[in-house]
């Protein structure tokens, strides 16, 4: 895995109203390819995602995100 690939994405999130919700998240996202870790927050209303862009891209993690039901208000790369 090149490290130069590797890119980490807070992405905000409206909809979600408990834990489940967060882990419902995380279960989508892991699906794609690439994904080194997602970690969804439905206290922080956000899921920070670490993947490698030439496996995946941010367009392909907010549908998926989106695909759950709950919505990308927001997301910014850190």
């Amino acid at each position: 895995m090149d490290k130069s690939n590797i890119k980490k994405v807070e992405f905000t999130i409206s909809g979600m109203t408990c834990e489940s919700c967060g882990e419902h998240v995380n279960h989508e996202v892991n699906k794609l390819p690439g994904i080194i870790s997602s970690n969804a927050s439905y206290e922080n209303g956000n899921a920070i995602v670490e993947f490698d862009n030439s496996k995946t891209n941010i367009s392909e993690i907010e549908k998926a995100i989106n695909s759950t039901g709950y919505s990308v208000a927001d997301k910014k790369e850190n």
